[in-house]
């Protein structure tokens, strides 16, 4: 059900365009191009960063944001947005958050497969820890869906929640280190890496640049997982209580 749904909403999202999901590439690849420009040419801050080309570095943070960024945006929406089908079908609306995600990682997918075959391309080397990919996208889709457990429910009784998860989304942009590196910043650096994001940028980036494995930063990466189990009884807590509260606010 939830694949079905995903790929109606993928046709819902681009019918009546020229090039469908083609625009779901352009976007994000013109977002890059414009960041690059802007900080690396405009600012003079390109740099390379621990050895990484400053462009290939920005690309990588930039794909594994795109994906983060739709996930939390959509499926917090999720339960709002299908009014319709939650008030006049039977319907597992847990399932929901779920498929925004999903429709959201089909173009993560081939974003992220245009920009391997560029990194493999500019950087002449293919390697084993690339397939690290694997393991960050499933950790970003947990997290996604810990996330989309809480908020949904919330923003279905509230909308000016929803304005404020919009404002917080803001925050984490610029707070995520995508355009600079957080290593030089002392103790702030473990401020910054209490915000699961950057567990999912960094670890794109040492997949493709550092060859650093997650289980050589085990604290973290348990870090990471403890953070995705409360989201995700915090949420399941939120839908047993609030579900009849947003079924009638619905």
């Amino acid at each position: 059900m939830i694949y079905s749904l995903s790929l109606q909403e993928m046709k819902r999202e681009y019918a009546g365009t020229l090039f469908g999901f083609i625009w779901g590439l352009i976007n994000p690849l013109m977002r890059i191009a414009v960041f690059w420009f802007v900080f690396s040419i405009g600012a003079r801050a390109g740099g390379p960063v621990d050895g990484a080309p400053y462009f290939a570095w920005l690309a990588i943070g930039m794909v594994a944001w795109f994906l983060l960024n739709d996930g939390f945006r959509l499926t917090q929406k999720s339960f709002r947005s299908k009014r319709s089908i939650i008030k006049n079908t039977p319907f597992p609306i847990a399932i929901l958050p779920a498929v925004q995600i999903l429709f959201s990682y089909y173009i993560h997918i081939i974003l992220l497969a245009v920009i391997f075959i560029i990194m493999a391309v500019s950087l002449q080397s293919v390697s084993i820890y690339n397939f690290q990919l694997i393991y960050y996208d499933f950790a970003a889709i947990m997290l996604l869906l810990g996330i989309g457990s809480v908020t949904a429910p919330l923003v279905a009784v509230s909308k000016d929640f929803g304005r404020f998860l919009d404002t917080i989304l803001v925050f984490l942009f610029w707070m995520t280190p995508i355009f600079w590196s957080a290593d030089n910043l002392g103790i702030l650096e473990k401020v910054i890496k209490l915000n699961p994001f950057h567990y999912i940028v960094q670890g794109y980036r040492d997949s493709f640049f550092y060859d650093v494995g997650f289980w050589e930063q085990p604290v973290y990466t348990l870090y990471f997982w403890v953070l995705v189990l409360v989201f995700f009884l915090l949420g399941n807590y939120l839908h047993k209580r609030m579900k009849p509260i947003f079924l009638d606010t619905l």
